[in-house]
């Protein structure tokens, strides 16, 4: 009889359940190494012991069945628990998915009842793990399995991987994301590289298919560049290694430009979806509606991360209307083809996922309608640069950095246009730039730019002011003032006293840079006149907070602090404008200068939390610190702040003369207080501290008080360092911290950089000199 299909009964006579606790395990051997997300493991293994359904959610290729395949092979099995796969993805019909299910549990079907109450009665007091595989095709199927077999099955677990959620009560979402990244920057080294998991699956899968492959100085930075450009996809890094046989890393990382011909395999076993980047991709985009189709397509055309506002410009028309892109926004998230940014209302598409959007655009015929949104709303949002040159609201150019990537593309691709507004967004690149210190870069933008003859004449001398402003900036005064001559005669042209002003302005400041105070000084009395025509409060502040300097360079201190008290208010007054550090670093200067060390520093501190993005005049203002730190006897803390300013300001940023004779004599006298041992290896660990941790060291220090070298720590270094004073090794401290050993060695190296120390005894004992007993 079908109804015992098992062929057995019980001692009662009853028949037993078709599939009971004994069936063994159905999970697949694997044939390659797992490699990393032991911190995920670790994730999963105590959520699981929570929760009894876990869904694995992640973009195409990111290793979500992997994972769940491990994670459920990891876990104990005594009978009582076992775990079966159901793999989901070969079917298209969703009443198939219950029969999927009995398959995997080796249940029959039996002829009096539903195989749904056939797979309940044999769950039914039983402890089981199901792993429903890839749902996201068969989602409301699947969730309506899961949400009925949970609530009759006590004794049933379930983990299943999708890229969308199943939606129902009590699950839990666990969102995969692509392997943790190399680091970057100077001074990367090989062994730092190899510990990225990234990076050990290249190595590890390069090596099945050549055995003879190393991690090399000679190529380590390539496949770190090619793991990276790769998001971390694993299923993108395996494809990609595949071709170590064939071709050099180098020649890998080239190709990635046409990644999809490139990353796709014609092995005789898997789903395409495991051979093909393509194909992994194209999966989810065939589950969209039409619409979701449209916005992942237009979505395409934007960099690095976005807000919902950059959203909806680039992809509303007149069938698709702002009120219905937030939830299309929302299911892009949902299906994982959109990323969001964590602790931000942000968003982003992975660089495979908005490569393939980007063909889908192109097939559609909307790059150009599209970009020329993207250029349009970009162009609206620079326009203050132009209407304000001087004087634009803080706000304007923070908004402008956070779209930074996106204002790029759109420059380039007015660029390629010949539109005319790609001179306003060659503005807003520059003044991004600007705070971000890359100068260089930007005179050579700036000079691409001029040579363009469809630039419209006011923003033809922003950009000659601009690019004088840069010049001076990093010492070439001859340059500077080229430039800003022709600006001058453009702008004396012009009936507009906004595009004067800010000649006049740059010239008046230049000048200062060259000692020329006289005639610095009529520049900027008659700026002021004309601020004074257009009733621009804030350009009048600005302006008289330039004269302030240039008579203070004059020695007349007293005038100098007539003019700033002023104009603070105007500067202090909302909305903060983009000048407001520089001011308070003024005023600072006048206070030193007047010897009231106490509002000078107040003053220098209002400048760095001014200026938090800015690489431009944090150094400066750290100079000033150093100052009110010298004038205290504060020698040690006084050279470490001298130290960062000139780490941060390197060799591309030009010091004013009457400003650099007074760091250099203050220097002078710290460094013949100090003992040349401890000044040189104070001056080693400062510089390389970079902007964040000096302004962050920087205000930890007001006041006359701690001058210790403790402060250059953050807690999590802290804590280390008094663990391994107080004696434990690496493993214990990270078992007491709960945190990896890598993570200990990583903090370990950053002590040792910021302090100067060498060996694990020095940091012994500099922790116990300067944190005690903790």
């Amino acid at each position: 009889m079908r109804a015992h299909a098992a062929g057995q009964t019980s001692k009662a006579g009853r028949p037993k359940p078709p599939a009971g606790p004994e069936t063994a395990r159905t999970l697949p051997a694997r044939l390659d190494r797992f490699i990393g997300r032991e911190r995920e493991l670790e994730r999963l293994r105590d959520l699981f012991h929570r929760h009894r359904l876990i869904t694995l959610t992640g973009p195409a290729g990111v290793g979500k069945t992997r994972l769940a395949i491990e994670f459920a092979d990891r876990l104990p099995a005594p009978s009582p628990a076992q775990a079966a796969l159901v793999e989901l993805d070969v079917l298209r019909d969703e009443g198939l998915v219950t029969q999927s299910v009995a398959a995997a549990l080796e249940i029959r079907e039996q002829s009096d009842q539903p195989i749904a109450e056939t797979i309940f009665k044999a769950l039914r007091g039983v402890q089981r793990i199901l792993l429903l595989d890839n749902c996201e095709h068969l989602i409301d199927a699947s969730a309506r399995f899961v949400d009925t077999a949970l609530s009759r099955c006590r004794g049933l677990r379930v983990i299943a991987t999708s890229r969308e959620p199943l939606g129902i009560a009590g699950e839990i979402v666990f969102r995969v994301e692509g392997l943790p990244l190399p680091p970057s920057g100077p001074g990367t080294s090989t062994t730092d590289l190899a510990r990225s998991d990234a990076i050990r699956l290249f190595t590890a899968r390069a090596r099945e298919h050549a055995q003879d492959f190393e991690l090399t100085a000679d190529n380590a930075a390539d496949v770190a560049a090619v793991c990276s450009e790769l998001d971390g996809s694993p299923l993108a890094i395996e494809l990609a290694a595949r071709w170590i046989p064939t071709l050099p890393v180098a020649s890998i990382r080239s190709r990635l430009a046409s990644r999809f011909e490139l990353l796709t395999i014609s092995g005789r076993t898997g789903g395409m979806r495991q051979r093909s980047l393509r194909e992994a991709i194209q999966w989810s985009y065939e589950l969209l509606t039409p619409d979701e189709r449209v916005v992942f397509r237009r979505l395409s055309v934007l960099l690095g991360s976005f807000d919902l506002e950059t959203v909806t410009a680039v992809c509303q028309d007149v069938d698709l209307v702002p009120e219905a892109i937030l939830g299309l926004v929302s299911r892009l998230q949902s299906t994982s083809l959109l990323t969001p940014v964590a602790g931000a209302r942000r968003y982003r598409m992975l660089e495979s996922i908005r490569l393939f959007a980007r063909q889908r655009l192109n097939a559609a015929g909307e790059s150009d309608a599209v970009h020329e949104r993207l250029v349009s709303w970009l162009s609206e949002l620079a326009e203050p640069l132009i209407r304000q040159p001087v004087w634009f609201p803080l706000q304007t150019q923070s908004r402008l950095e956070s779209l930074l990537d996106n204002v790029l593309t759109a420059m380039q691709w007015a660029q390629s246009t010949n539109d005319d507004r790609h001179g306003l967004l060659t503005v807003g690149v520059i003044r991004c730039w600007m705070q971000r210190g890359h100068l260089t870069e930007g005179r050579k933008l700036l000079r691409s730019a001029l040579e363009r003859a469809t630039c419209p004449v006011p923003i033809r001398c922003l950009m000659l002011a601009y690019a004088g402003y840069l010049a001076a900036l990093q010492g070439d005064v001859q340059e500077a003032f080229g430039m800003l001559d022709e600006a001058s005669v453009i702008a004396h042209s012009l009936d507009d006293p906004r595009s004067l002003i800010s000649t006049l302005y740059v010239i008046g400041c230049l000048e200062v840079a060259a000692q020329r105070f006289e005639s610095a000084e009529r520049r900027f009395i008659r700026c002021e006149e004309l601020a004074n025509t257009i009733d621009e409060p804030a350009a009048v502040a600005m302006v008289i907070e330039r004269l302030a300097w240039t008579v203070l360079s004059q020695g007349d201190v007293d005038r100098a602090n007539e003019l700033m008290n002023r104009v603070l208010p105007a500067f202090r007054a909302p909305p903060a404008i983009h000048g407001l550090s520089l001011a308070m670093h003024t005023a600072a200067t006048i206070a030193l200068a007047r010897d009231d060390v106490e509002e000078a520093e107040r003053y220098f501190c209002d400048a760095l939390r001014a200026a938090p993005t800015s690489s431009l005049e944090v150094p400066f203002t750290l100079d000033g610190l150093g100052l009110v730190a010298t004038r205290r006897g504060r020698h040690e803390h006084a050279l470490r702040l001298f130290a960062m300013a000139q780490g941060i300001r390197g060799k591309r940023l030009h010091t004013e003369p009457a400003w650099r004779r007074q760091v250099d004599a203050a220097m002078a006298a710290v460094h013949q207080a100090l003992d040349p041992v401890v000044a040189e290896q104070i001056v080693r660990a400062a510089e390389p501290i970079g902007r964040d941790n000096a302004i962050s060291y920087a205000l930890r220090q007001v006041g006359p008080g701690n001058q210790d070298q403790a402060d250059l720590l953050d807690d999590a270094e802290r804590a280390v360092a008094l663990l391994v004073a107080a004696g434990h090794t690496n493993r214990t401290v990270a078992e007491r911290l709960g945190i990896s050993i890598r993570a200990v060695a990583y903090r370990l190296q950053g002590i040792r950089d910021k302090v100067g120390l060498g060996s694990r005894s020095d940091i012994t004992k500099w922790a116990r000199d300067h944190l005690g007993p903790g």
